[in-house]
């Protein structure tokens, strides 16, 4: 007999005053013994342990969400309703004891209770299918919110979140937090169901993704004063979803739609002298755009772009499409990025004047940025010119320029020797990205070029590196854009793989089987959180299997 049964069999047989019962026990019309935790008819249920709950102790759980559904179920009516007249809304109550503050989202993020989320979205399986999707597509509760608002702030920089994260999240979480623009919030909800990992709430995945679609069609047609970098904010996240999900063709529509909606509203354009903006052709910015109210505003719009740039220099040509744009042709002034706070706190460091910023840095002319942020902003840029020489030469067989890939070379060296080490995720990704890039400018043209063969395999083992001094379960989520840089190295071990084992009597030299699962190990832990390295993964030992069976021959 367990502790419940024979917590149950003692129990007292008087009844119970009137309201003392659990809630569970009310429901079923069942006597109640009283019992806490749990009471005896409630340890009886698989769910009893989450089911059994007291209103003597205040508003339940249960009874919040129900009130919750009921609220939203009357606000459905409410808008289906043609003679009806919207005169109630969801109001948020005061998040500050419920989530925590920015600086502590990262301390307690795997400690957080997820339990009210889930019995939200157990409460929807209740229901037909179609209350359940008119549900999800109107105002979630607050619990859910909390829930999804905490899954996606928590990696939001992985995937290219530019807006102020401390502002975005107070705005999110104060009282009238449900007044934000949908199109932000419906892809923030979409990104928090993906990162939740639980098939409970994923089940409902294609429902948000299919309402957060339908807000962004309609976004540039809102009237918040930040409609425009909202837009692309949610265009860069849906992008990242896209990709991170293997859909490129989606991903590289939304990708060329926030770089058109960044250009046309001139955020290239920012800082740009007023003499070259006269004849330039380009509408000024204060055209598009009313003049930012602060420094952290200006600085929210050179972000914006930057965090378009970085997300087209990865993947716009991924599948062999053509980049959405050509730096040889494209003129960027706006200032390299910088972190939020440092253009409040170091603002005056900003040149008044700003041109060919992207120009000047490929052609090898110093500069003061080295911030984590323009780090990354170089070396997406590296990357891409890298890509667009190798895949020139792989298309029509004819070597890249000598002088430019050697100019791209020396940049590339400079960087690294810049770089500072690896403590943070966004310098993981700049290191891996040169190395990256690296690869792919020589990759190649390694069959003749022994040179070409060389810088391959050092930025292939300098990764490797990089992977030995990580804490991969501890890193979490990273930015999808490593599936195709990791695969890249492992394309490199396993091409010298076997090239030497043909020398070597048919055996591999261990150095490079271990690096090799090094990086497959990496990719392993990540495909959990992004359906693109699992594919990736797949390619990888699909690859190696092949080797293995050249080599047997």
């Amino acid at each position: 007999m367990n502790h419940h049964q024979l917590a149950f069999s003692i129990s007292p047989r008087t009844p119970l005053h009137k309201g003392k019962a659990c809630i569970a026990c009310r429901r079923r019309k069942t006597k109640c013994d009283g019992v806490r935790d749990v009471c005896g008819p409630c340890s009886k249920y698989p769910t009893g342990h989450e089911d059994c709950e007291y209103s003597e102790d205040g508003p339940t759980q249960s009874q919040m969400l129900e009130e919750q559904i009921s609220i939203l179920q009357s606000r459905i009516e409410e808008l289906e309703s043609p003679q009806g007249t919207r005169t109630s809304s969801i109001t948020l109550s005061n998040p500050v004891s419920r989530f925590p503050p920015t600086s502590q989202i990262t301390a307690t993020a795997k400690g957080m209770h997820l339990r009210p989320l889930l019995s939200y979205f157990h409460s929807q399986q209740t229901l037909s299918i179609s209350t359940a999707v008119k549900t999800l597509q109107t105002e979630l509760p607050f619990i859910v919110l909390q829930g999804l608002v905490h899954n996606f702030l928590h990696n939001a920089t992985c995937f290219g979140f530019f807006l102020d994260l401390e502002s975005f999240h107070d705005a999110v979480m104060s009282p009238n937090g449900h007044l934000l623009p949908p199109v932000l919030l419906n892809v923030m909800y979409l990104w928090g169901v993906h990162l939740s990992q639980d098939a409970r709430i994923t089940a409902y995945e294609p429902v948000f993704l299919a309402h957060a679609l339908r807000s962004t069609a309609n976004s540039l047609t809102g009237t918040h004063p930040r409609t425009i970098l909202h837009s692309i904010q949610a265009s860069v996240l849906l992008a990242h979803y896209f990709i991170c999900n293997a859909r490129f063709l989606e991903g590289r529509y939304h990708i060329s739609a926030a770089v058109s909606l960044a250009l046309s509203v001139g955020l290239h354009r920012i800082r740009t002298p007023p003499e070259d903006g006269m004849f330039s052709g380009t509408r000024p910015l204060a055209d598009a755009l009313p003049p930012p109210m602060s420094a952290a505003e200006e600085g929210e719009r050179i972000n914006a772009l930057w965090a378009v740039l970085n997300l087209n220099n990865c993947w716009a040509s991924a599948g062999g499409s053509a980049s959405n744009i050509s730096y040889s042709e494209s003129v960027i002034d706006t200032p390299w990025p910088m972190d939020a706070h440092d253009y409040v706190q170091t603002s005056p460091l900003l040149s008044r004047k700003s041109r060919g910023t992207v120009r000047r840095f490929l052609s090898g002319l110093p500069d003061n940025a080295t911030c984590d942020a323009a780090l990354l902003a170089k070396a997406t840029i590296l990357y891409a010119e890298a890509s667009r020489m190798g895949a020139h030469y792989r298309a029509t067989g004819v070597s890249p320029n000598s002088a430019e890939s050697s100019s791209l070379d020396q940049i590339l060296d400079e960087l690294k020797l810049k770089l500072s080490p690896v403590q943070s995720k966004r310098m993981f990704d700049v290191h891996t990205l040169c190395h990256g890039a690296t690869i792919q400018l020589h990759n190649s043209m390694t069959k003749e070029r022994v040179a070409s063969r060389a810088r391959c395999l050092v930025a292939a083992r300098a990764v490797v590196d990089i992977l030995l001094n990580t804490d991969m379960p501890k890193i979490g989520v990273l930015d999808p854009v490593l599936a195709p840089l990791w695969t890249s190295v492992c394309m490199v071990f396993l091409t010298e793989i076997a090239r030497q084992s043909n020398g070597n009597g048919g055996r591999a030299p261990s150095v490079l089987t271990e690096s090799l699962d090094i990086v497959v190990a990496a990719m392993q832990f990540s495909a959990a959180h992004c359906r693109l390295m699992a594919l990736q993964l797949d390619v990888v030992r699909r690859a190696s299997q092949a080797t293995v069976t050249k080599m047997e021959v």
